[in-house]
């Protein structure tokens, strides 16, 4: 049986800014947080009943995109198939995937 291609651009939610940040071009948490913003992800099931996701975009991170492609291919497997209802079942996930990325930066 082949699952229907489910497509979701995806829309981070806003990401708190630290108190005197570098100029944005400059902080790369700011070029992740925009790419996030940015990607559109596909996730549809095969014949062979495998789950499958794909980005048109990267965040520039392996890791993250992994687990932006297996936060949303979880959504549409509990039944979340607009995209409004994938975005509100991800977006905690963005959220905590910025907080990484931003203590990562901080322990550097």
């Amino acid at each position: 049986m082949i699952g229907a291609l489910i497509l979701l651009a995806a829309q981070a939610a806003p990401v708190a800014e630290a108190s005197a940040p570098p100029p944005a071009e400059a902080d790369p948490i700011v070029v992740i947080g925009r790419r996030l913003q940015a990607i559109t992800v596909s996730v549809g099931q095969g014949p062979d009943g495998k789950w499958y996701c794909g980005m048109e975009e990267t965040t520039g991170r392996l890791s993250l995109d992994k687990k932006l492609c297996k936060a949303v291919t979880k959504c549409v497997r509990k039944g979340a198939l607009d995209d409004a209802s994938i975005h509100a079942c991800v977006s905690g996930t963005k959220q905590r995937l910025m907080r990484e990325l931003e203590r990562e930066r901080a322990r550097r």
